[in-house]
């Protein structure tokens, strides 16, 4: 009589048969979930957004009453305006078609992670624009008038907006069925949050350079080695509370990628170079290539954590075992 896999055993294609486990065809050895067809635009539009989500964090605490803070705060607010207006241009490459996006605005569902992010980058765009616009006006390059287009109350909320959007680019990842996305639902959004801070911490570093506004510097780089810090603790613990569900982002050539790029190169390297700024006065020049270069691999990191995230979900997708254990 031929031997019948129970439910169990068909779940991993399996029958035992003299004590020998020999696999079988089963429906459940095909995958259950289709894998997102997700490209180097969705990964450019969250990574982007953790950056402008940072950003909006950058512009609230910098000192408006000190000339180097108030020249950090405008080129925050400048360059996350810029980040929002091109984000949504990036997504329509994405989709495909313009009116796609125009459908999304619609309505408002607040059940989708989707539709809600997507209104809180339009508010975000907004908020931003009217800083940005204010900045412009008080220097001369808009009509003075325009200053007032942005009350107070208004870098608070660009600043709620922001930690928003940098956190919605990882609830957006964590609130599926993808196995691996599930299991991250307690780590993928907040080591969005420290990812983007620590990139916006970088990009803000390199544009300071850039300027001459070489006092800020430091202050920022102590608040990127809060944020990468806190990474690659939240980065440790994911691994360890997720176990076999975080194996396609932690193991084989993508987790080597990770390593590499992310944590050793993206992290480790430029926390090592910013205790160096800290601890030794090195003259100027020297110091501006450090900045410069901690921050690019800094940026690379970010960029390479959010790849990984994308990739290692295809690959969960794929996996019909793992789909069977969804994570609780």
């Amino acid at each position: 009589m031929r031997n019948v896999p129970s439910p169990d055993e068909a779940t991993f294609g399996a029958i035992s048969r003299n004590g020998e486990t020999t696999p079988v065809p089963s429906y459940y050895e095909r995958p259950m979930l289709k894998a997102p067809h997700w490209e180097w635009n969705v990964i450019t539009y969250l990574f982007l957004g953790g950056i402008m989500g940072g950003l909006g964090l950058i512009q609230l605490v910098a000192d408006s009453s000190r000339g180097d803070e108030r020249m950090l705060k405008r080129t925050a607010r400048v360059t996350s305006f810029i980040l929002a207006a091109a984000n949504p241009a990036i997504l329509i490459t994405h989709l495909g078609r313009p009116e796609r996006f125009l459908n999304m605005l619609r309505i408002v569902k607040f059940k989708s992670p989707m539709s809600v992010g997507v209104w809180g980058l339009v508010f975000y765009t907004g908020a931003a624009g009217a800083n940005m616009t204010r900045e412009l006006a008080i220097i001369g390059i808009l009509p003075r008038r325009l200053r007032f287009i942005a009350p107070g109350f208004m870098t608070p909320l660009q600043a709620l907006l922001g930690a928003f959007t940098a956190s919605y680019t990882g609830v957006l990842l964590s609130a599926t069925a993808n196995p691996f996305w599930g299991s991250g639902k307690r780590h993928i959004p907040a080591m969005s949050v420290c990812s983007g801070l620590a990139s916006a911490c970088a990009l803000s570093s390199l544009l300071s350079v850039l300027e001459g506004n070489h006092t800020v510097v430091p202050k920022l780089e102590r608040l990127e080695m809060v944020a990468g810090a806190a990474e690659l603790a939240i980065l440790a613990d994911f691994q360890r509370s997720a176990g076999a569900y975080a194996t396609p982002f932690f193991s084989g050539e993508r987790g080597k990628k990770l390593r590499t790029y992310t944590i050793v190169a993206g992290t480790l390297a430029p926390l090592a170079l910013n205790l160096l700024g800290a601890a030794v006065k090195l003259p100027k020049p020297v110091d501006a290539v450090r900045t410069t270069l901690a921050s690019i691999l800094t940026l690379t990191g970010g960029y390479i954590l959010r790849e990984s995230l994308i990739e290692a979900g295809k690959s969960s997708a794929k996996d019909p075992r793992a789909a069977f254990r969804q994570p609780e």
